[in-house]
């Protein structure tokens, strides 16, 4: 079935995806540290809205560009070497891919890092509209049409991937019906032999879960592509403002699923590997198929518990919240039944342990860590007190590095000689990158958790004072977990230029690895000096970055408001000068406010409080409390005034 052709068309594939998410990887993570380095460090700070740029880009960059794209790419190695080829409309589809993920990555950098914008990685609606005088519209247009690329190439990759699995030949599938083969790839042959019959044996396991998020991803991307549509059309002045609300669902009718475009073509690669490496077939590989048919129905019905806490009163909060939270859980059960799974797989198997194999039982040990502290955020009495914390940042960043980056490593070391057919280059790099980025990623992202649960702040370019101590702690772990990462890359590299010679494989297809080398003087030397230019590379990109905004006027970002001093402005405040100082500000993306026509949910809502006066409207937007930033750094005192007169007037009318 499969020839060397197809696997030739494969390997391509592969090689280019992994190739470029490495390159997004290399860029997001300087990103990552710079924005952990300015807040640790208040001499090196960047200027607000560029931190909040900065975040965007690495959120972007990191997750879809690097994690979400590495292993999308993983998935063509591995459903040829299942025995399903790339071949018409799939490579077509593949293909395309490629090109709309890389202008989608590069349209994202250019918005962010040179055209400012920083409405988040998750660019809530309406906050992309309300830039403050730091990014126009413009920005926002072309910042959505970046985003619409790689959102269409995920759907473009999974009408390839379902094109691919459906293929009848390489399914043995009795029927030639597209629902019923769709149905076989499913797993549901083992439910239902008869059928979904097949006519020699049945699925191989990685295609469930890569047939299940084809379907999953294209359901919950086509209404987010509207989105972006319809935000492109609003910064050219073609239509209204959208309903924020349900702007809000359907971004996170996207935001969840898109989570498992991650995580299911990982337990794809889970499922290949590890029983290569156990030298038996994956044990109690009947019952999972169970729960994927729990995964492709439940995944697209999961958004709503991302707004726990976000519909205003008098509406159907507490029914979402009773239907969401059962419906989270019961997506626990894809991923505990692949633990226990691939866990008895390894358990008394004559398991090979090579860099590649324990970066993979790593990730396991990351998934289950990470699956934990989602538990809390799926849980409503426990979510209230973490949520919008840093503890959200910890648990995404620990099934992002240590469950699916390790994957992407752990792959990365045990498929690149096959793709390649070269050896790896260095075994003992690639251990000492594995063990260290276990090691530092769990205590560095461990802190996170920590500062979550004393009411750390997430999306905060400054933090509060009390949380410096573990922010400038944790900046020793953050230089370390990037700095490892060149291990990697320069293994990679070196493989791919044939140092080690040609790879060579034990009898389960596992990679042998290279003859030993004794490190030379020349050579010893040579690492030295590539190991100081990474780090001056390094520092001089912080360094560019922090006077880049240093050099426009300092680190702190002043709100370009109108001057209210004179022509009517007075030290009790003038309100109309308070109405456009609101607009300017984007107190409208927090705050719903009828008078100024903004419907934020973010805040408390403005209308209707009469416990407002002047002087604690005075108070909150200088000072802050909550989520809410003070503003004494961006808005002069009789700015400050001005805004008080307008919502304390308004309010009262």
């Amino acid at each position: 079935m499969i020839d060397e052709r197809d696997r030739g068309i494969a390997r391509g594939l592969t090689l280019r995806y992994v190739g470029a998410s490495t390159a997004i990887l290399a860029a997001s993570g300087l990103l990552g540290v710079v924005l952990r380095w300015s807040q640790a460090v208040p001499q090196a700070r960047v200027g607000d809205n560029f931190w909040y740029a900065l975040m965007t880009a690495h959120g972007l960059g990191a997750f879809v560009g690097w994690a979400g794209f590495a292993v999308m790419g993983l998935s063509w190695w591995i459903l040829a070497g299942a025995g399903f080829p790339v071949r018409g409309f799939g490579l077509a589809m593949a293909r395309v891919t490629w090109w709309l993920m890389v202008l989608g990555v590069a349209g994202v950098i250019v918005t962010t890092i040179f055209m400012g914008f920083g409405a988040s990685w998750v660019f809530l609606y309406p906050l992309p509209f309300y830039g403050s005088g730091n990014w126009g519209d413009w920005a926002t247009g072309l910042f959505s049409f970046s985003v619409l690329l790689a959102g269409l190439a995920i759907v473009t990759w999974c009408f390839g991937i379902l094109h691919t699995v459906t293929n009848r030949e390489a399914l043995h599938s009795v029927s030639s019906s597209v629902a019923k083969r769709l149905g076989i790839s499913f797993g549901w042959g083992f439910l239902m032999p008869k059928t979904f019959a097949t006519n020699r044996k049945p699925v191989p396991y990685p295609v469930i879960p890569l047939a299940v998020i084809g379907l999953d991803m294209i359901i919950a991307t086509l209404p987010l592509a509207g989105l972006l549509v319809w935000q492109i059309f609003q910064s050219m002045g073609i239509v209204g403002d959208a309903n924020v609300l349900l702007a809000k669902n359907i971004l996170w009718w996207f935001g969840h699923p898109v989570v498992y475009l991650l995580l299911f073509p990982a337990v794809a690669a889970y499922y290949w590997l590890i029983p290569r490496y156990a030298g038996r077939d994956l044990v109690a590989g009947h019952v999972i198929a169970v729960a994927w048919t729990v995964a492709v129905i439940a995944n697209v019905f999961v958004w709503a518990h991302h707004l726990y806490l976000d519909y205003p009163s008098g509406t159907p909060q507490a029914q979402i919240n009773t239907a969401m939270q059962p419906i989270t859980f019961a997506l626990v059960l894809p991923s505990a039944l692949s633990l226990y799974s691939l866990a008895f797989t390894i358990y008394r198997s004559r398991f090979r342990w090579t860099p590649a194999s324990t970066a993979l039982f790593l990730g396991l040990v990351g998934w289950l860590l990470a699956g934990l502290s989602g538990v809390v955020n799926a849980t409503i009495a426990l979510d209230v007190a973490v949520h919008n914390t840093l503890w959200i940042v910890g648990h995404f960043h620990h099934m992002a590095m240590l469950n699916i980056g390790l994957v992407v490593f752990g792959a990365t070391y045990a498929l690149l000689p096959e793709l390649s057919g070269k050896a790896l280059y260095s075994e003992r790099l690639a251990w000492i990158h594995v063990w260290t980025t276990f090691g530092v990623g769990t205590a560095f992202f461990g802190l996170w958790l920590v500062q979550g649960l004393d009411g750390a702040p997430r999306r905060w370019a400054v933090l509060p004072s009390e949380y410096d101590t573990l922010t400038r702690v944790s900046l020793g772990f953050v230089v370390l977990l990037a700095a490892v990462q060149a291990l990697f890359f320069w293994n990679v590299l070196q493989t791919l230029r044939g140092k080690a010679g040609i790879a060579t494989f034990d009898e389960r297809g596992i990679p042998e690895p290279a003859p030993p080398r004794d490190w030379t003087v020349p050579a010893a030397e040579g690492a030295l000096v590539l190991t100081a230019l990474s780090l001056a590379f390094v520092f001089a990109l912080g360094g560019y970055l922090v006077g880049r905004e240093y050099g426009k006027g300092g680190g702190a970002t002043t709100v370009t408001a109108p001057a209210t001093t004179g022509g009517g402005g007075t030290a009790a405040g003038d309100p109309a000068k308070g109405k456009e100082v609101f607009a300017a500000a984007g107190c409208g993306a927090c705050h719903t406010f009828a008078a100024a026509g903004a419907s934020g949910n973010v805040g408390p809502s403005l209308d209707g409080n009469a416990s407002l006066s002047r002087d604690l409207v005075v108070a909150r937007v200088t000072n802050g409390v909550g989520a809410m930033p003070k503003f004494d750094d961006r808005l002069s005192g009789q700015q400050i005034q001005d805004v008080a007169a307008y919502v304390v007037q308004s309010t009262t009318k």
